[in-house]
């Protein structure tokens, strides 16, 4: 039988319908919502800009108004057009507007040539007019950018505000998960970010990198999108082979079959003449001659019955043989593929650098541990670790002796902690350590131990001994609390251990 038989059809295709029904409802409901939220967005921004011209004021309302019922596109645009004739600026406030352009521009472009040739155009701006601003624009664009698209180092400096796109460049790179292979990297330009003695021209270039970088991992993103795009692909090429494999073995039993069912129905036929005739028959010869005659037909039919048989099995066989093989090659490449996937999970839940479970590994982990916590009301502590002076290290000696400090820290953590507690690198030069079945003092103690043992641990850079200490934060996960909040509290404890000297650990 098909595995894609009638009835199976018919199931799929209802079910396609059903499926599409409720995507159109689905679909329906969230182009209401939408619509209802664009009416709000628009109301809103009607009471927020009432007062502000008392010309606008009664068509402001007449929006509001229209939108109470809904959205009528006929009488809604219509309230739109008087209101969009009404704020086109006429040609005096146009006027002003240019004119406050250019003292911007002047007092924004100081050199010689740029204030001559801003003035120049200002001139014409105010004699010839230009037919619409995009012309203006594409002007003064010629001016202030003739060669390349940088903009001038002052309005960097004066005009962006360099801590906030550095902190938020710097969330934004905490956010997204990072291919192992991009890890250094992504380590290199989170410390550049972080870094709190940013010149302009430091700045841009910090700027270039990491947005390079985000075009990197975006690549990457996309080619493996594109692998698993083509595997699919070739996976259903193959699912469809297989499926007319099967019909093919599924049509050529149901004819053989038929063909059975027609040979049996022309013999019984035949035989039932052939009593027919022997019991109406008066003479001998003349009955002889009806029974080879039928006898040799139904031989023959027998014959060629067989003979088609034979070719009709042949071909089922082979196509039998095909579908073994196609199977065989499914399962190898199933294998190959839970191998892939299996490494690929492996990779995504591990630090390249330090070999740790990292921030997913974590999240995943944090999961089962809050699960198991809330069920059987068992204790369950967190430490958040932080290595000291950590940047010094690194701008001294350089990013290698930084990876090799993440190397022995993440080794002493490991081999001084208990089999039941999960460390990882959370990011950066920071760790996160999960103790189940402990509370609030117990964790410190383990906490102090592992970090009076990292403090006795030396190191050499460069032929140089370097002291390495870490700080902490621990803090018990109490009623209530989430893994956001109890994270919070022993980040805070964590600054806590900071600003009293560090190489200590604070509890809350």
């Amino acid at each position: 039988m098909s595995l894609f038989s009638k009835t199976a059809g018919q199931d799929k295709w209802k079910e396609k319908y059903l499926n599409l029904l409720d995507e159109q409802e689905q679909s329906e409901q969230s182009y209401q919502e939408k619509e209802g939220l664009l009416c709000k967005i628009i109301v809103r921004l009607t009471i927020a800009t009432a007062g502000l011209d008392p010309l606008l004021d009664p068509h402001l309302l007449d929006i509001r108004d229209q939108l109470k019922n809904g959205i009528n596109s006929h009488a809604l645009k219509a309230a739109l057009e008087k209101f969009t004739t009404l704020v086109i600026p006429s040609p005096q406030n146009q006027s002003v507007e240019t004119d406050l352009l250019f003292d911007f521009l002047l007092q924004q472009y100081l050199t010689e040539q740029h204030q001559n040739a801003l003035k120049r155009l200002k001139n014409k701006a105010e004699t010839v007019k230009f037919k619409n601003p995009n012309q203006l624009f594409i002007a003064i664009l010629e001016i202030i950018e003739p060669d390349d698209d940088i903009p001038p180092p002052n309005i960097i400096a004066n005009q962006i505000d360099i801590g906030i796109v550095s902190r938020q460049l710097l969330l934004l790179l905490e956010g997204i998960e990072i291919p192992s292979i991009f890890d250094q990297q992504a380590q290199a330009a989170k410390q550049l970010l972080a870094a709190s003695n940013q010149t302009a021209t430091a700045f841009e270039t910090i700027l270039d990198k990491s947005f390079k970088l985000l075009l990197k991992i975006k690549q990457h993103n996309q080619s493996e999108q594109q692998d698993i795009d083509k595997f699919l692909a070739h996976l259903t090429e193959q699912l469809t082979a297989l499926d007319v494999s099967l019909i093919g073995a599924s049509t050529a039993a149901i004819e053989s079959a038929e063909n059975r069912s027609k040979l049996d129905k022309s013999v019984s036929e035949q035989m039932e003449e052939l009593k027919l005739s022997s019991t109406n028959a008066t003479k001998l010869e003349p009955l002889k001659g009806i029974i080879n005659s039928r006898l040799a037909n139904i031989a023959k039919e027998i014959q060629d019955h067989n003979q088609k048989e034979t070719i009709r099995r042949k071909k089922t066989q082979q196509q039998l043989d095909d579908l073994v093989d196609k199977i065989k090659n499914l399962e190898s490449e199933s294998c190959d593929l839970k191998s892939k996937l299996k490494i690929a999970n492996t990779q995504a839940l591990r630090d390249a650098l330090t070999g740790l479970p990292n921030r997913n590994a974590y999240n995943e982990r944090l999961e089962t541990e809050l699960a198991r916590w809330k069920r059987y009301h068992s204790p369950l502590s967190l430490i958040v670790w932080d290595i000291d002076h950590f940047k010094n290290i690194n701008d001294s000696y350089g990013h290698k002796a930084g990876d090799k400090v993440l190397l022995l820290i993440a080794k002493q953590l490991s081999e001084h902690s208990r089999t039941t507690d999960f460390i990882s690198r959370f990011g950066g030069e920071e760790f996160t350590m999960l103790l189940p079945n402990t509370d609030s003092q117990s964790a410190l103690i383990l906490a102090n131990q592992l970090r009076q043992t990292i403090e006795k641990t030396g190191f050499n850079a460069s032929g140089t001994a370097v002291a390495i200490t870490v700080s902490c934060g621990v803090t018990k996960f109490i009623t209530g609390d989430t893994d956001e909040t109890a994270f919070e509290r022993a980040d805070q404890a964590l600054y806590q251990a900071k600003q009293q000297g560090r190489n200590q650990c604070c509890i809350l």
